[in-house]
């Protein structure tokens, strides 16, 4: 079972805004990325479409509170953990660190996000949360308590 996973990258140049750094709006981008690349991971898809019904993932709360400026070129990680586990959803929290030359790293940004597993039916247009399934259940579980407290508290 997992309860984190990394996504690294690089800023490129069309992610950032006037000033030359990340538009805030890319760390919400990069934490659908980062927990698509999750489920994936665990053989979980994160949409699945069948004739005219689909399941998927809905986001219904994102916040991020950012620390440290990213410029073009600079190399990143996006770090998930799933912070909660509930009848329908999954709260991820999400730790954004830059990384140096000398192999450490600077806290970026922390944020949280809830997914809710949904069902979608075409026809009728409605959307409905979901159990989650025993399928999903036995591949993820929450992260240890003691390692959250560590990465909430990662600051600049």
């Amino acid at each position: 079972m997992a309860f984190d996973y990394v996504l690294e990258r690089e800023l490129a140049f069309n992610e950032t805004d006037m000033a030359g750094i990340a538009h805030f709006s890319n760390f919400f981008r990069w934490m659908e990325i980062a927990e698509h690349a999750f489920l994936k991971s665990l053989g979980v898809p994160p949409v699945v479409q069948e004739r005219d019904k689909f399941w998927g993932w809905p986001r219904v709360r994102a916040s991020c509170e950012y620390h440290t400026p990213i410029r073009f070129g600079d190399r990143f990680e996006v770090h998930l953990f799933v912070k909660e586990i509930k009848q329908k959803s999954v709260v991820y929290f999400f730790r954004f660190r830059k990384a140096l030359p000398d192999g450490g790293f600077v806290a970026l940004a922390r944020a949280e996000m809830t997914s809710v597993y949904a069902g979608f039916d075409v026809p009728t247009q409605s959307m409905s949360a979901l159990d989650l399934q025993e399928e999903i259940l036995s591949k993820i579980e929450e992260a240890p308590a003691e390692l959250m407290k560590a990465a909430r508290n990662t600051r600049p």
